[in-house]
């Protein structure tokens, strides 16, 4: 009996260590690119990324111009009809830095191919690297 329950704890363990790995590992498959901020609308583009493990547009990293500690951002893109559209979240404060996957959520769900951009509210040009 202390023998099969050992057996199960260490099985236990194991399996559970190999879900923690999962979400990091996800991570790590999403592609990253850096666009610079519009003032309230977009001002370059990309496109979401079809093979990636991310399914949402992600900020993990920004930089507001001119001093600013951070800026308000929102998502863009191109819905089914073609036209460019802001994320049902809006406008999130996010400070200057970078940060985890996850953390600051533009758009949820993009289907790949989708195009799409970050507007600032309170400056233009800044940078953003978006998970994606």
């Amino acid at each position: 009996m202390k023998k099969a329950l050992a057996t199960l704890a260490i099985a236990g363990a194991a399996a559970t260590s190999v879900l923690a790995l999962a979400p990091a590992a996800s991570a790590d498959s999403c592609a990253r690119t850096s666009l610079n901020t519009g003032y309230r609308s977009y001002w370059n583009t990309a496109y979401k990324s079809s093979t990636s493990g991310c399914h949402d547009l992600n900020v993990v990293m920004a930089s507001a111009p001119g001093g600013d500690s951070g800026d308000y951002y929102a998502g863009m893109y191109v819905n089914s009809s073609g036209n460019w559209t802001f994320g049902s979240r809006g406008y999130v404060w996010i400070p200057n830095g970078t940060y985890a996957v996850d953390k600051y959520v533009l758009v949820s769900d993009l289907s790949g191919g989708r195009e799409f951009g970050v507007a600032a509210y309170n400056n233009i040009g800044g940078a953003v690297t978006i998970a994606h």
